[in-house]
């Protein structure tokens, strides 16, 4: 079931106020994924994302990048379905920067709950669709409107940094916190 920005708000909200909700601070610049080997964005951040590198099992599985997808999964209120055969909520603590199985399935159930093509990888068509939930809000910070969270991350100079520990490191494919 795909919706709308405004719907989306509206579900976070009602969220919030129930308490379920948690502000993350996640990410900061963005700049050319694929020459600096970090999730990047200028201008509109609806089209950040969509020309990003993949991530996988097998493609940047242990990776700050990774943790930024991570994060996206929570506010979403993304599932994985466990070894019992059972759904789970894709919690806070799942983000941990490595592209394991509960992270593909999540990324299943994402897929699939937004209407686009079910691989668990996160590719273009994947970040493409995310990207259209982010709105900048002013001194650096770009907030995701998920399902279930709104998330505030950092893009500066271009790069987008992720809150790990209490301090903000780049969202690099090639290293992970």
């Amino acid at each position: 079931m795909h919706l709308n920005k405004r719907n989306r708000l509206a579900m976070a909200a009602v969220s919030v106020a129930a308490g379920a909700g948690l502000a993350f601070a996640g990410l900061a610049p963005s700049a050319a994924a694929t020459s600096r080997h970090v999730i990047d964005g200028y201008g509109n951040p609806t089209n950040d994302w969509g020309d990003e590198g993949n991530l996988s099992r097998y493609s940047y599985a242990h990776s700050n990048a990774t943790r930024l997808w991570q994060t996206i999964l929570w506010a979403d209120g993304a599932k994985y379905k466990g070894s019992d055969g059972q759904w789970h909520d894709y919690t806070y603590g799942e983000i941990d920067g490595h592209f394991g199985k509960r992270t593909q399935s999540a990324t299943k159930y994402w897929q699939s709950r937004e209407g686009i093509y079910v691989d668990g990888v996160v590719g273009k068509q994947t970040f493409s669709l995310a990207d259209n939930f982010l709105d900048h809000i002013g001194n650096n910070r770009v907030r995701y409107t998920g399902y279930d969270h709104l998330v505030n991350f950092k893009r500066l100079d271009g790069l987008y940094y992720v809150k790990v520990g209490g301090h903000w490191k780049k969202a690099s494919y090639n290293y992970a916190s």
